[in-house]
């Protein structure tokens, strides 16, 4: 991790080299599971099938979940902070503390926004793809069934990867940038607390 990535992380794009690739394997995984025709142990096929699409479905609504989560959390933040701003900034102890104190704050509040607009996509309305109930029925109304049942169910779950994987890596940005606004929050604790004895020391050492 460079010092960049450590003061303001960032998600890079993938390149136009990797996206076309990225769409190639899509599209390839896509006319596998079509072309397939599993013909043996077909219930184990169909349970881990179901499994996967299990599996996509608990990564979305775990990133979710931590994303409202951090979302509350930053609600419990800001009026902290913004009880203990007038505080710091109304020292009359000279320059230094009011500029560290007001560079301490405008990190904290630079990481709380930044990561709360991350939360905020995360949990935004993205398209699903899913089994729905008449498609089911004309599955099962076709010969090889479990095996047409299984292959659905797969290509969900391919579809659907692309945006869980947006959504998990949407966090893990929310994630980074509320353990940079923690890490801020407590050095503005940890300054409001131990600035006037140290600046008192200070004055008796000198």
């Amino acid at each position: 991790m460079n010092l960049r990535d450590l003061i303001w992380p960032v998600l890079e794009p993938l390149s136009d080299v990797a996206a076309a690739q990225d769409a190639a394997r899509y599209a390839q995984d896509l006319e596998t599971i079509r072309a397939a025709t599993p013909s043996e142990d077909l219930d184990t096929l169909v349970e881990e099938a179901r499994r996967l699409a299990d599996a996509e479905t608990d990564r979305w609504k775990t990133a979710e979940a931590r994303a409202k989560t951090y979302l509350t959390v930053a609600g419990v933040l800001v009026p902290i902070l913004a009880g203990i701003a007038p505080t710091v900034f109304a020292a009359n102890d000279g320059l230094p503390r009011p500029l560290i104190s007001l560079l301490i704050f405008m990190f904290a509040g630079a990481y709380l926004l930044r990561g709360g607009l991350w939360a905020l996509r995360t949990i935004r309305v993205e398209a699903w793809a899913q089994l729905d109930a008449v498609e089911v029925i004309e599955i099962w109304g076709k010969a090889g069934s479990k095996a047409e049942l299984a292959k659905a169910l797969l290509d969900r779950v391919r579809r659907n990867r692309g945006a869980v994987n947006a959504k998990v890596s949407c966090i893990k940005m929310a994630h980074e940038f509320w353990v940079r606004a923690l890490c801020v929050f407590v050095v503005a604790l940890i300054v409001r607390a131990v600035w006037d004895p140290a600046a008192a020391l200070l004055k008796l050492l000198c």
